[in-house]
C-alpha cells in the first residue's frame, strides 16, 4: 500500500503543469526589442484597441513568421514513442512548451537521471535526482487567456470582430511535508501527512464585437507641416476605443481538489501504513450536453496620448467580461477503508457566473528623429510582465535591443536587426526565455517578415 501510494504522489508530481509558460513571440522586431508593445510595434491593436484609430505612420503595420525553427525540429526532435529507450516525458513537455517555430540556440540541460528510493525498517527516502529541477519552491501555476485567430472588419470608425476565447488556468500547491520529501530528498516520517491541493479552471467562449475608436482630441504642432504621424508630427492627440462583446459560452469547468497520504506510527508495519484522502468538487456546463450553452457581456477599452512625440497608453481587455451557465456540480471522493471512488451529483441546472480575467496593458514611448525608445507593464491572470526596448534606423538598417522581466521573474535579454526594402522587410531577433520545464535560460533565434 506504502508503495502504491509513493508511485502514485510521484506520477501525479512529474505530470503537473510545469509553471508559468510565457507566449511564445514570433514577430522578430518586437521581440528584439525585449517583446515591448507601442502603437507601432507588435499587436498593437490587440493590446489597446484605441490603437485602432491612430494613422499606420512609419512604424510598420504587420509581421509574418517566419517558421525556420522547423527545418531544426525534423533534422532532430524527440522521441514520441514512450517505449522507446530514449523516451524523455520532459522533452516532449518542451516542444509542447515551444512549438518549433524558431531556432533553440542554446538550452538548459535534459531532465535526466534514475530515481532512487532508500528504505529502511522505518525509513523511506526518494531522490528525484535531475527530476527536482521541475519541482518549484512555490505554488505550480499556469493559465491565460488567449484569444485564438478570428478576424475584423472596419468601417471608418466602426468595426466588428469575431475570435475564439479561450480562458484556462491551474494552480497547484505541495504540502510543504510533500514538497520537502520530493525536492530536497526529506525522509519520509511516521504520523505525517504529505497532500497537495489543486485549483482547476477552463472555459471556452466566441467573442463577437461591435467597436469605435476615434480621436478625441487634437492640437497642431508648429512644426507638424504635412506630418500627419502623431507619434512623431509634435502634435497633442488623443485617441479612445471601446468595445462591447456578446460572449457566446461554449463550454465550462473547474476543479477543487484535495489529496493526500498519512503515514502511520511505523513506515513498514501492519496491513495499511498508510491513509489515502482524496476529495474532488467538479462543476462543468457544455454546449450540447450538461447545461448547455452559456451567454454574457464584456468589453474592451482604451486610449493613448500622444504628446511632443511620447506615447502613454493604457489598454483593458475582457474588461468587465462574464459568463451565466447553467451547471452541474458533482463531488468526487475516495474511501480508504473500502478502496473505492464515489461520485455524487450536488446539484444540477444551478446557476453560475464566470469571470473572463482583465488583461491590463500600459505603455509609453519617446521618438526622438528615427530612434524610439519604449517600455510597457502587461498585467493579467497569473500574468504580470514588464519589456523595455529601443529600435535605431540607419537609413534601410535597423538595430534593436531589449530586456524583460517574465513571469518566472527573471530578466530576460534581446537584440535584433531589420533590413528594410520598400513595403517589406525583413528581421531577426535572438532573444533568451524561460519558456521550459524547468524555469532556466535559454536562447532563440526568431524571424519574420515586416509589412510597412
Amino acid at each position: 500500500m506504502l508503495r502504491n501510494g509513493c508511485l502514485a504522489i510521484l506520477m501525479l508530481t512529474l505530470g503537473l503543469p510545469f509553471g508559468v509558460a510565457q507566449g511564445q513571440m514570433l514577430d522578430a522586431r518586437r521581440l528584439g526589442m525585449g517583446g515591448v508593445v507601442t502603437s507601432d510595434v507588435g499587436d498593437y491593436t490587440g493590446s489597446n484597441i484605441a490603437f485602432r484609430a491612430v494613422p499606420k505612420g512609419t512604424g510598420g503595420s504587420g509581421s509574418i513568421p517566419l517558421p525556420l525553427g522547423l527545418i531544426q525540429y525534423l533534422a532532430d526532435h524527440p522521441t514520441f514513442d514512450s517505449k522507446d529507450s530514449t523516451f524523455n516525458i520532459y522533452e516532449v513537455a518542451n516542444v509542447l512548451l515551444n512549438p518549433p517555430l524558431t531556432i533553440k540556440l542554446w538550452q538548459p540541460s535534459e531532465v535526466t537521471g534514475d530515481i532512487s528510493i532508500f528504505v529502511a525498517q522505518d525509513s523511506l527516502k526518494v531522490d528525484l535526482a535531475d527530476v527536482k529541477r521541475v519541482i518549484p519552491k512555490d505554488s505550480m501555476k499556469q493559465g491565460g487567456v488567449f484569444h485564438v485567430g478570428g478576424f475584423s472588419k472596419s468601417f471608418g470608425k466602426v468595426f466588428l470582430a469575431m475570435s475564439p476565447l479561450i480562458h484556462v488556468k491551474n494552480e497547484l500547491t505541495l504540502s510543504d511535508n510533500l514538497r520537502d520529501a520530493l525536492r530536497d530528498a526529506v525522509p519520509f516520517t511516521g504520523n505525517t501527512r504529505y497532500g497537495l491541493k489543486d485549483e482547476a479552471r477552463a472555459q471556452a467562449a466566441i467573442s463577437f464585437q461591435v467597436g469605435y475608436a476615434l480621436r478625441a482630441l487634437y492640437r497642431p504642432s508648429p512644426d507638424e507641416g504635412q506630418n500627419a504621424d502623431p507619434r512623431r508630427n509634435g502634435s497633442t492627440s488623443l485617441y479612445l476605443g471601446a468595445a462591447p462583446k456578446y460572449l457566446l459560452g461554449l463550454a465550462y469547468g473547474d476543479a477543487h481538489s484535495i489529496a493526500g497520504a498519512t503515514t502511520g506510527d511505523t513506515l513498514f508495519a501492519g496491513s495499511n501504513p498508510v491513509t489515502i484522502d482524496m476529495d474532488t468538487q467538479t462543476r462543468h456546463a457544455v454546449v450540447g450536453g450538461d447545461g448547455g450553452m452559456g451567454s454574457g457581456l464584456g468589453s474592451d477599452v482604451g486610449a493613448v496620448l500622444y504628446w511632443r512625440n511620447f506615447e502613454l497608453g493604457l489598454g483593458l481587455n475582457d474588461f468587465g467580461s462574464q459568463i451565466r451557465w447553467s451547471t452541474t456540480v458533482r463531488r468526487h471522493a475516495y474511501d480508504d477503508s473500502t478502496n473505492q471512488f464515489t461520485t455524487t451529483e450536488v446539484a444540477s441546472g444551478e446557476r453560475f457566473v464566470s469571470r473572463i480575467p482583465v488583461t491590463t496593458t500600459v505603455n509609453v514611448a519617446k521618438r526622438i528623429g528615427r530612434t524610439t525608445i519604449a517600455a510597457d507593464v502587461v498585467n493579467g491572470d497569473f500574468r504580470t510582465s514588464m519589456h523595455a526596448g529601443a529600435e535605431f534606423w540607419f537609413g534601410m538598417l535597423a538595430l534593436r535591443s531589449g530586456l524583460s522581466r517574465d513571469q518566472n521573474k527573471m530578466a530576460q535579454f534581446a537584440g535584433g536587426a531589420g533590413y528594410r526594402l520598400g513595403k517589406i522587410g525583413i528581421d531577426l531577433a535572438i532573444a533568451t526565455n524561460s519558456r521550459n520545464i524547468e524555469r532556466e535560460r535559454g536562447a532563440e533565434l526568431s524571424a519574420s517578415l515586416s509589412l510597412y
